[in-house]
């Protein structure tokens, strides 16, 4: 167990324990999808947590965008880009459990004529591993039940792991994303409860007028709930179990109180805002999530591509720091978020961390302390 933790971490055993409390947490999960949706997700992360000890994925969100006015040049482009996406997967195997794609990233492998390319990527982290990797996108699918039924069960065929959806449109929705997902071989289900951009702080206040009460809404309605879904002339009572729910990693003590209120460790909480959008590795690990996500950090440099060695150094720092966060959360005694430790480890890469964010994460200590102090 956690073999790659033991031949490169000097002090490894420092970290042992906190890894192997989170296994304990993940396989706690892990029964609540046993022959449901959601258990090739859940298996997948943890057979590849055991390996590498690591509790993030490399958000490989990458695409040709940039090149949409030329079609010659995207479709070039398109294959340089599809190949640097490998170079990633390679150079940050060891460092990391999975990859977390998005829709612009998928439609670049296929404009570059590789659908196999989910396959690929799978194939070059076993070869350095040993184990697959869980592999998804972050593909938000938000039509009608049928459309969106048609379009999962595509998507599960490029090979991926599970499937975003946006509860928000309606719960029959998720439930055909849970129904195609099921019939893909048990696939994940994630839904985006919460969101970070100022549009979506908008429709909370300006449309749900109850934001607090509508996320714990969704987030309920995540743990489980039986819809009726319209796929074409037919109706089908679908039970809906996501694998796991999106939340915002720059805002940690949302994140706190929704595993502490709702979710227990009856699902996985997914946090990809790492990086840019003002939260640094483990924030979102330390108040309770499953998994982080971290991309452009890892694979961007100002001028371009990070090269192959400085995406290992930019993951192993990533990964320790992630570990130093683990470690607070489940230690013996109450700790605060490590920050002088993740910033040492961040050092090399100009760490910043949002006010916003650091106050979030004060206050989970505070609600951590507090409750120890009262039971």
């Amino acid at each position: 167990m956690f073999e790659v933790l033991q031949q490169t971490e000097t002090d490894h055993r420092s970290f042992y324990k906190a890894t192997e409390s989170h296994l304990k947490t993940l396989y706690k999960i892990k029964d609540s999808f046993s022959g449901v949706p959601g258990e090739e997700f859940v298996n997948r992360y943890i057979d590849a947590f055991s390996k590498t000890a690591s509790p993030f994925v490399v958000n490989l969100d990458l695409n040709c965008s940039e090149y949409a006015g030329d079609f010659d040049r995207m479709l070039e482009k398109s294959r340089d880009i599809t190949e640097h996406m490998k170079r990633t997967v390679k150079a940050t195997a060891k460092q990391v459990s999975g990859y977390k794609m998005n829709e612009q990233s998928m439609l670049t492998f296929l404009i570059a004529q590789e659908p196999r390319f989910v396959e690929h990527a799978k194939e070059l982290y076993y070869d350095e591993v040993g184990v697959e990797p869980v592999l998804w996108t972050d593909e938000k699918l938000r039509d009608i039940p049928s459309t969106t039924y048609q379009t999962a069960r595509i998507i599960y065929g490029l090979g991926y792991d599970a499937i975003h959806c946006m509860p928000q449109i309606g719960q029959d929705v998720a439930g055909a994303l849970q129904k195609a997902a099921g019939e893909m071989g048990n696939r994940g289900t994630v839904h985006v409860i919460n969101l970070t951009h100022p549009g979506y702080e908008s429709v909370k206040e300006d449309y749900h007028k109850d934001p607090v009460g509508t996320i714990n809404l969704m987030r309920k309605r995540a743990l489980g709930s039986t819809t009726d879904v319209e796929i074409g002339k037919d109706t089908h009572q679908v039970n809906v179990r996501s694998t796991g729910t999106i939340e915002p990693a720059n805002r940690p003590d949302e994140i706190y109180q929704g595993r502490r209120d709702m979710y227990n460790d009856d699902i996985m909480i997914i946090s990809i805002g790492i990086g840019p959008q003002g939260a640094l590795p483990g924030c979102a690990l330390y108040s309770g999530a499953s998994i982080e996500g971290i991309g452009r950090f890892i694979f961007q440099e100002e001028e371009g591509f990070s090269t192959p060695e400085k995406m290992e150094r930019k993951s192993r720092a990533s990964k320790r720091s992630c570990l130093h966060a683990l470690n607070a959360r489940y230690s013996d005694t109450l700790q605060p978020y490590p920050l002088d430790r993740v910033m040492e480890e961040l050092k090399d890469f100009n760490p910043s961390i949002r006010d916003v964010t650091r106050e979030g994460l004060d206050r989970v200590y505070k609600m951590r302390l507090g409750e120890h102090e009262s039971g």
